[in-house]
């Protein structure tokens, strides 16, 4: 993209001109999934459209150009990028003395001063107003001490607490009962409300039951299906392979010579270097100085396999029909695609749930890369939300890239 001096004005409105068509035609290329949209929320979801239709540009000469020249460098377009497009062109068209009239109509109303309006209120009734003047909410993940001491569930709510998280993959649902029972008797004490974030656990990709081992770089692992209850470290002069299990099955039927494979949050890299009948064997490639322990589950990431599971679980559903009455939100963990959220839509319309919020967690690199699909199936069930797991998503896609995946994921919201 090469702007010249003597028709600047003109080659601006040309580039942004074909930027706005681009968003009316993405618009398009997704209508069938924004009709579908809750109408509450349609006007948010052509909005993502033309979010999406930019973000396949690199307008970052377009910006400079725009920049030198005093008007909006399209920086902060996000909540608005139809209306702001066309308010660049049309100002651009007023420095030239001409009047600008679109071909085709603004089809939303989302601009830049309804934009963060619309944020505003979607996290609001989402997330609750948040306790004080600050505008962020606080979310505190219970230990197992919220069962059992109110007094700790009460300071928690005194000092500012307005989510409670529970999550599912620990404790159980006596304790998780008895957690929101403290809670709502801390809510009657202090006065102020807090809503309660059951986090459905999803599939878990970890070590199987085992006995715990050092590995250091170059070692051997033998993963075999099927094996239960312990593991045996085989290393010998004849025989250096350390055998493992790990879950869920499925695993062993995705798997591929010269997939990565990440243990314990990332820090012990490896390479899947065989694939047979039965398992698979990886060789370690990295670990801490000295050598890393593995044991007993220990998670896993795999984020070059593809693999075909489904992130509701039947834990999920039961823990769902166990909690789901007293939920105000309903994690979901290890969304891979919009099939994902469907699929707890369609159990939460069974229990009568849906009127309960809903947030996706993005942790996978299929996640990120569904993340439009994951939005367009999630508004039509509002209240909705992401939440970006940190942790997972940087053993996906790479502790490098973490920051920018992270901030494109905030931007489409």
């Amino acid at each position: 993209m090469t702007f010249e001096p003597e028709s600047i004005h003109s080659d601006l409105i040309d580039a942004l001109s074909e930027l706005r068509s681009s968003a009316v035609e993405t618009q398009d290329e997704f209508a069938e999934s924004i009709e579908r949209v809750h109408p509450k929320y349609r006007d948010s979801a052509r909005n993502l459209a033309h979010y999406l239709a930019l973000r396949r540009s690199d307008v970052r000469e377009l910006q400079d150009e725009l920049h030198f020249l005093g008007l909006s460098a399209l920086g902060r377009s996000e909540p608005c990028v139809l209306s702001t497009l066309t308010n660049v062109i049309a100002a651009l068209k007023c420095m030239m003395g001409e009047e600008y009239i679109t071909e085709e109509p603004v089809t939303t109303t989302v601009n830049a001063r309804t934009g963060p309006m619309y944020l505003s209120d979607h996290a609001r009734t989402l997330m609750g107003t948040p306790n004080g003047e600050r505008a962020a909410r606080i979310m505190v993940t219970m230990s197992s001490d919220a069962a059992t001491d109110p007094t700790h569930v009460l300071e928690l709510v005194r000092s500012g607490m307005d989510i409670m998280r529970i999550n599912t993959a620990h404790d159980n649902v006596g304790a998780w009962k008895a957690m929101i029972s403290n809670l709502r008797a801390a809510e009657q004490q202090t006065g102020k409300k807090c809503k309660v974030y059951i986090d459905l656990g999803g599939p878990k990709f970890r070590l199987g039951p085992m006995e715990r081992v050092r590995v250091r770089k170059g070692d051997i692992i033998r993963f075999a299906k099927g094996l239960h209850g312990y593991a045996c470290d085989l290393r010998s002069p004849s025989e250096e392979r350390i055998l493992l299990s790990c879950e869920p099955e499925e695993v062993f039927d995705a798997v591929r010579t010269g997939d990565p494979l990440w243990i314990n949050d990332g820090k012990v890299s490896s390479r899947v270097i065989d694939v047979y009948e039965g398992g698979f064997e990886v060789e370690i490639v990295r670990t801490k100085h000295g050598g890393a322990w593995l044991r007993a589950e220990k998670g896993i990431n795999l984020p070059d396999t593809p693999l075909q599971i489904d992130a509701l679980t039947n834990d999920d559903v039961k823990h769902l029909e166990q909690l789901g009455q007293f939920a105000d939100i309903i994690g979901m963990s290890f969304v891979r695609s919009a099939r994902d959220v469907a699929s707890l839509f369609n159990e939460m319309e069974r229990l009568g749930l849906t009127d309960r919020g809903v947030v996706a967690k993005i942790e996978t690199q299929d996640g990120f890369e569904h993340l439009p699909q994951i939005l367009f199936e999630g508004l039509r069930h509002p209240p909705f939300g992401i939440m970006v797991a940190r942790g997972d998503l940087a053993v996906e896609i790479g502790f490098e890239r973490l920051a920018e995946v992270q901030e494109e994921i905030l931007l489409a919201l």
